[in-house]
């Protein structure tokens, strides 16, 4: 199915869709509000008597279907049916995501008790159980495809996107010659965004092309599928964020230091850390989203397709609607963070991280991330750290990047290396900052 089935992932990029953010930089002991993000103990004992960001941004897309030569695209005229490496499986997969920091900041308010407060804009859209073959021919002109039979098994397609306001507060718990122990809590204000979703339950399409005529070609189906949409991507609108369709997130954290680098210092006395953190726990609820399920058994043509006015008057005017609900809640991407960092030589650590989704990806409306786990070298004094995050991405495979902090600015990739030199990446990420430091009277 052409069109149909390409318009069946524009739920994928309502927001410039692109789970994990800084990769390398959140590690740094300068990060501040960012590494909060991750684990909301960071926030006390940190090396800033206050931080504060005036804007940050990450971006990070994966996929385990094409794999392509990221120069060459950006230069133009990149053939992707030629030129890209392809994947291609029943069960193909893909996930993106945004993470946008407006106006924020952390302050101390005593030696053992800090404070933040930020603002920030996500999305995060998941494509799993994607078959690789029904995919790529739905990229196809019509004119050069040739027909076919494809089991499309059960896709789900899930984006979602919400804006929070957080309020993080951590304290010391064990302060102790070479024992430290800090906790944190962040609870958000959330408010609901776009949230829709496609999940489809033992699909399959057979295309039979007519040569004479390909707008006569035909598509015959069978399975059922559920959709749902709180935006309606047709009218030209954008998307708001919605204070009445919402909800509540916590973050919870901990982080452990063996200290016995110098006693008078602040914020990397220890030889090394180790610290775990739950993030995201909660839901939005979408009380406006109505869920249609269809029968999808039935025959369409080229000319059917190419005249539909968008994905939902398609299935209204051609398929059977046999269940109807309305109101929707969506979880937010609950991760198991971890990450210990060694200090091996002053100014030199290396660190190991991994993100863990604790949300089914094929769970129907799940947000979820795609896990990873991440190795970085890093060099790190006051007004400047470089590191090199080298990061395992689940459905990407490995990834190498790079990115430095230069006073109040940081700029960095999870892939930029992988990314000048690979032809076939499969993934991308890129972030920058700016925030005003006003660092502890401390080395």
């Amino acid at each position: 199915m052409k069109k149909i089935l390409l318009l069946c992932c524009f739920l994928g990029s309502i927001f410039y869709a692109d789970a994990q953010s800084y990769f390398g930089f959140r590690d740094d002991n300068y990060a501040g509000i960012q590494s909060v993000l991750f684990n909301p103990s960071a926030v006390v004992d940190s090396k800033y008597k206050a931080d504060v960001t005036v804007f940050s941004a990450s971006a990070t897309g994966q996929n385990d279907l094409y794999g392509v030569n990221l120069p060459e695209v950006l230069g133009g005229g990149y053939d992707f049916d030629k030129s890209a490496s392809k994947n291609i499986k029943n069960n193909n997969r893909g996930n993106f995501n945004v993470d946008i920091l407006g106006p924020s900041f952390m302050l101390n308010i005593a030696d053992q008790h800090s404070i933040a407060i930020f603002s920030r804009v996500r999305s995060i859209s998941n494509l799993v159980n994607i078959n690789g073959e029904l995919f790529d021919a739905a990229n196809k002109d019509t004119d050069v495809s040739k027909s076919f039979l494809i089991t499309g098994g059960n896709p789900n397609v899930v984006t979602n996107s919400w804006a929070e306001i957080g309020a993080s507060y951590g304290t010391v718990f064990l302060d102790e010659e070479d024992h430290f122990i800090k906790g944190g809590i962040t609870v958000k204000y959330l408010m609901a965004g776009t949230n829709g979703y496609i999940n489809g339950s033992n699909l399959s399409v057979a295309f039979t092309k007519n040569d004479a005529d390909p707008s006569l070609s035909e598509y015959n189906s069978t399975g059922t599928l559920r959709t749902a949409a709180s935006y309606n991507y047709e009218n030209g609108n954008d998307p708001k964020f919605n204070t009445a369709f919402g909800g509540v997130g916590l973050d919870l954290g901990f982080t452990y230091e063996y200290r016995t680098n110098c006693h008078t210092c602040r914020g990397n006395r220890y030889k090394f850390k180790a610290a775990a953190s739950v993030t995201d726990i909660g839901k939005l609820n979408y009380k406006n989203i109505t869920e249609n399920t269809y029968n999808l058994t039935g025959k369409v043509t080229q000319a059917d397709l190419d005249n539909a006015d968008n994905i939902f008057d398609f299935f209204n005017s051609n398929y059977t609607k046999i269940a109807t609900r309305k109101g929707i809640k969506a979880n937010l991407p609950t991760t198991l963070h971890t990450n210990f960092d060694w200090n091996i030589d002053q100014r030199f650590y290396l660190n190991l991280s991994g993100d863990f989704g604790l949300i089914d990806a094929e769970k129907m409306n799940g947000t979820a991330i795609a896990n990873s786990v991440t190795f970085t070298p890093r060099y790190e004094t006051r007004q400047f750290s470089f590191y090199v995050p080298v990061t395992w991405m689940q459905y990407s495979g490995t990834q190498i990047g790079t990115g430095f902090r230069a006073g109040p600015l940081f700029v960095g990739s999870g892939s930029l290396i992988s990314n000048l030199f690979a032809n076939n990446s499969r993934a991308c990420n890129l972030y920058v900052g700016l925030k005003l430091p006003i660092y502890q009277n401390y080395n």
